[in-house]
């Protein structure tokens, strides 16, 4: 059994996707259970139907996967309505269950999947033709594997959205050569002026525009209040810069477009004509050269809510067609795509950094767990036996635990773990390796230059007892605490020891100390 967890945290810890993180979950809770059948499954409640995803099967009952059944009256909803997670004794408590008769289910365990959000995903199952019995701790093993399914599913629907909303864009981009064009310049930019004035060269080389220009605004460049651009008041804005010298004389048009849009939709990329936007733009097109058939168009370039510049498109007498509309508002798309997939490439990064940390650290105290403390170990053992140090390792058990745990309940004894943690950190010097062992033991690696003595040792587990004693204040109680048993253990030489036996060395002495300790008290 143990085997099999060690090498379900292995494989966990290198799961990409759900499939790799069910398979040895299933196959452990197999082991756990001793049912026939484990599987996951998918509740799809608008579909009204339940589909196996994953199934491991070791005997004669086989549910496959794929598998797809109505929802409405599967063991499963039974289960999650009556809350009735295990039943040993099918027959007797689902008689009317035509699928149970048919495939001779005896006993059927169930376990509902949540996503982080709290929406119903599944279920992991067990089925055996067979009446088993099924013990507590399988159940808690079974919540606990159904909560890290729950986990990952959300991490991947995450994922799934992110990436979902990059190819909902750049598969609009494809549908047309030119916005592939103007998404292969967005991604080879490296600076907005760069990809600006090579979008404005492209839209150029099509005959539906007579003008592509490109402009910026920069950071800090107000314009006075009351000062005007040929007549066109821009005391709100800040001056636009044209980034060709050829389109400075529609800096006026620019600002009247700019400010038109910022009134009327939110600086929302829209299409303006002269002739129905009204006479200011009409006299500002008129001065520009632009005729009242033209239709305009500020592709605008944002990250956020901030519009860092665009290219003022302007285009041929007699307007546009609906096609060329679109393939415009497609590369408004393109264009602020870039900026998407850096937020995104965030996210999953962050998303995959907090799986990390998951898989290497101890959830309530956050400090390294068993896996992580090893494979520290192994690193700073090989260190230390090239540059000759010496390795001390204090194994930390606090005493008393369990009957703060039983005497306040759990909560309480969750926040004495977290506490003691915090008091295990403070103890530790720079360089020094702490970590939660497991329940209510520590451990802590340390590593020193010195020769090794008694006296450093003895040293190290006076630091660590007396950052570990006295008064805790819990959120909702003062403890006085009198001290975990700390044992520790010094090692140096050329030959790099198995990390699990210097900890075991370690464990050993401090059931030494534990034994003296009540000894003294009686």
């Amino acid at each position: 059994m143990s085997e099999g967890i060690e090498k379900l945290a292995e494989q966990v810890s290198d799961a990409s996707n759900l499939e790799e993180l069910t398979q040895p979950i299933l196959d452990v809770l197999q082991r756990v259970t001793h049912l026939e059948s484990t599987y996951v499954t998918t509740i799809h409640e608008h579909e009204g139907v339940q589909r196996i995803l994953y199934s491991r099967n070791s005997g004669d009952l086989q549910i496959p996967e794929g598998l797809q059944v109505p929802w409405s009256d599967t063991l499963c909803k039974r289960a999650l309505n009556e809350k009735r997670f295990l039943t040993t004794d099918v027959p007797s408590v689902w008689g009317d269950s035509e699928a149970a008769a048919a495939l001779g289910l005896k006993t059927y365990l169930s376990n509902p999947i949540y996503t982080d959000e709290g929406e119903l995903f599944g279920t992991l199952c067990g089925a055996s033709a067979n009446t088993i019995d099924v013990s507590d701790a399988a159940l808690e093993v079974l919540a606990l594997f159904s909560r890290m399914i729950g986990h990952q599913a959300s991490r991947e629907q995450l994922a799934r959205e992110a990436t979902a909303r990059a190819t909902a864009a750049e598969t609009r981009a494809s549908d047309m050569q030119f916005v592939a064009e103007i998404g292969a310049l967005c991604l080879s930019g490296e600076e907005p002026d760069q990809v600006l004035r090579a979008v404005s060269q492209s839209f150029k080389s099509r005959r539906a525009w007579q003008y592509a220009a490109p402009f910026q605004l920069p950071e800090v460049s107000p314009i006075s209040v009351g000062q005007a651009v040929d007549g066109i008041d821009a005391s709100h804005l800040t001056t636009p810069e044209l980034l060709a010298a050829e389109d400075v004389p529609m800096l006026p048009l620019l600002i009247e477009t700019l400010n038109m849009a910022r009134f009327k939709e939110g600086y929302a990329p829209t299409f303006l004509s002269p002739k129905h936007s009204g006479a200011e733009l009409r006299a500002v097109a008129k001065r520009s050269g632009i005729g009242d058939e033209c239709e305009l168009f500020v592709l605008t370039l944002a990250h956020g809510t901030d519009l860092m510049g665009g290219v003022l498109l302007i285009s041929q007498p007699g307007g546009l067609d609906d096609t060329e509309k679109t393939m415009v508002q497609s590369c408004w798309q393109t264009l602020t795509l870039f900026a998407e997939r850096e937020v995104e490439h965030e996210m999953l990064e962050v998303a995959n950094a907090q799986l990390t940390l998951h898989a290497r650290h101890d959830p309530l105290t956050g400090l390294p767990n068993r896996r992580y403390l090893v494979e520290e170990m192994h690193r700073m053992l090989s260190h230390a036996a090239r540059a000759g140090e010496v390795v001390y390792v204090a194994f930390i058990d606090l005493d008393g635990f369990k009957k703060i745990n039983d005497q306040h309940g759990h909560d309480v004894g969750d926040d004495f773990l977290e506490a003691m943690a915090h008091c295990l950190k403070k103890a530790a010097r720079t360089g020094d390796l702490t970590a939660r062992y497991g329940g209510d033991e520590f451990v802590m690696v340390a590593v020193n230059d010195e020769p090794v003595s008694e006296q450093a040792q003895q040293a190290i587990a006076v630091r660590i007892e007396q950052a570990m004693s006295g008064v805790l204040k819990l959120p909702t109680l003062t403890l006085d605490y009198p001290g975990p048993s700390v044992g520790v253990v010094s090692w140096q030489g050329d030959t790099i020891p198995d990390a699990d036996e210097l900890i075991a060395q370690a464990d050993k002495a401090m059931y030494g100390v534990k034994q003296a300790r009540r000894a003294e008290r009686s």
